[in-house]
C-alpha cells in the first residue's frame, strides 16, 4: 500500500495543536477524511453515530478534489483520519478549506431539511390517508 500524504497546502505542523504563542491562537478546525473513493474530504455536518468502535461516524462532508457533497462514514473505506488546526497565523494559507466547509455545510443543512420535510409531508398524507394507490 503506498503512503498517503497530505492534502495540498497542510503541512505537518497543522495537526498538532499549538503551544501558546502570539498569532498561534486556533480559529477553527477541520476533520479531513481520507475515503478510497473520493480521496480527501472534508467533515460538515454529522448524520449518525457509529455504535461500533472500528468504525467511524456517518457524514456529509466536502471532496476536496471538486467541492462537491457526499456521504461518507460507517464503513473500512475511511482510511485515514486527521483533523487541522487552524491558526491564526496559518489562517490565510488554509483559507480555500474554510471556505469549502462553510459552503459544505450550508448544502448539508440544506439537504437534511429536503429530506426531513419529504418525510413530514409523507406522515401528514399517511396520517390524512391521502393514498394514490387507492385511487
Amino acid at each position: 500500500m503506498k503512503k498517503s500524504t497530505l492534502p495540498a497546502d497542510i503541512v505537518a505542523s497543522d495537526l498538532k495543536w499549538p503551544k501558546y504563542e502570539p498569532g498561534k491562537r486556533v480559529v477553527a478546525t477541520l476533520t479531513f477524511d481520507e475515503v478510497t473513493s473520493f480521496g480527501w474530504c472534508i467533515r460538515t455536518l454529522g448524520i449518525r453515530r457509529s455504535r461500533r468502535a472500528d468504525r467511524t461516524d456517518r457524514t456529509y462532508a466536502v471532496r476536496v478534489s471538486d467541492g462537491s457533497t457526499v456521504r461518507i462514514g460507517i464503513g473500512p473505506h475511511v482510511l485515514r483520519t486527521i483533523t487541522v488546526y487552524v491558526t491564526e497565523d496559518r489562517a490565510d494559507a488554509l483559507a480555500k478549506y474554510t471556505a469549502m466547509h462553510n459552503a459544505g455545510d450550508v448544502r448539508a443543512n440544506e439537504i437534511r431539511d429536503r429530506i426531513s420535510t419529504r418525510r413530514a409531508q409523507g406522515q401528514l398524507r399517511r396520517a390524512a390517508w391521502d393514498r394514490p394507490w387507492d385511487a
